[in-house]
């Protein structure tokens, strides 16, 4: 960041879980930062079915069980059977249609095409691995296992997206998820905003207490970040003891509001580390991107670097404070 440094007959679909097997822990859960262990199943010991695994974009990590023989529409209406907020996504894109080990997907005339390995396609038939991109920044692909191995692949998917030591997003997910968001914002004329902050002194932390003393810290402050966060933002760490927050349809007023309640948050947590509580603070920058007020030549860059300049203003003036 800164320079200097399923579904079963039911009409809803809904992500699949096996009741035999945990689901992924919540963000932020210490048990989404332990080693995954392979399904100890034999081959062939639970049956199988097909499913649609999203990879990347807004639906990262989600999960949907498809029904043999029945077509399955996806894209970004409210007619869709699974619907995708992506900029890029026709309100019905396309469809798929199980069977088997095999899908059919069939594009449903979007406006910017369906695409599997690179090639823009009207009609294919899926095998077991291939992977589909949609829209601006969303991929999924068909997975024909049973629903523990499947359940196994999205743990793998989604622990790559993941900062280890917080359990929230990391940089790369954050990049390509502002750059979706980003393109949303300007295409239907709503407010993006952008917080960053900084754990002031963190190194003083490390010093006085060691390293796993701040690395408690940051867990610490990634779990008041996702306690006061919608879940359809973003929250992602971004640097050492940097995070970042990502508003959708969120003005100025509402991205301060959130800003000084997750400020006084941190403010008030203590970390209990080796016997002792340790208090820390952050430092707040805020930028908007307002359709009123959009540059014509302006990219998601600009987003973060009118972000880090607040941040750095602030700085200049003291710690445990936010701006814009």
């Amino acid at each position: 960041m800164r320079r200097r440094q399923g579904i079963d007959a039911a009409p809803r679909f809904v992500r699949s879980c096996d009741q035999r097997e945990p689901c992924m822990s919540k963000p932020g859960d210490p048990r989404a930062r332990t080693s995954v262990t392979v399904p100890s199943a034999a081959p062939g010991d639970l049956p199988k079915s097909s499913f649609m695994l999203v990879l990347t974009g807004t639906r990262f990590g989600e999960l949907y069980k498809l029904p043999p023989g029945r077509v399955v529409r996806i894209g970004r209406g409210e007619e869709a059977d699974i619907r995708l907020d992506d900029e890029g996504v026709s309100r019905l894109h396309c469809s798929l249609e199980a069977r088997g080990p095999e899908a059919v997907l069939r594009d449903l005339g979007s406006q910017n095409g369906t695409y599997v390995a690179g090639e823009r396609t009207q009609e294919r038939i899926l095998v077991d691995g291939d992977r589909v991109q949609i829209g601006a920044a969303t991929t999924f692909k068909l997975a024909y296992a049973d629903e523990v191995e499947v359940n196994y692949q999205r743990r793998l998917a989604e622990i790559a997206l993941r900062d280890p030591l917080t359990g929230v997003y990391n940089r790369r997910h954050f990049g390509e998820r502002l750059t979706s968001e980003f393109a949303a914002s300007r295409r239907y004329g709503r407010s993006l905003s952008l917080v960053l902050l900084d754990v002031d002194h963190l190194n003083r932390v490390n010093e006085a207490h060691g390293r796993p003393a701040g690395d408690e810290v940051l867990r610490g402050v990634a779990q008041v970040l996702q306690g006061i966060v919608r879940g359809a933002d973003v929250v992602a760490r971004v640097g050492g003891d940097e995070f970042a927050i990502l508003l959708r349809e969120t003005e100025l007023q509402g991205a301060q509001t959130l800003a000084e309640r997750v400020r006084q948050s941190i403010e008030d947590m203590r970390t209990r580390f080796d016997g002792k509580e340790i208090a820390v603070t952050a430092t707040f920058g805020i930028a908007v991107d307002v359709p009123s007020h959009k540059r014509e030549n302006e990219q998601p860059r600009h987003l973060v670097e009118h972000a880090e300049r607040a941040m750095d203003r602030q700085k200049e003036l003291g710690v445990n404070r936010t701006g814009n």
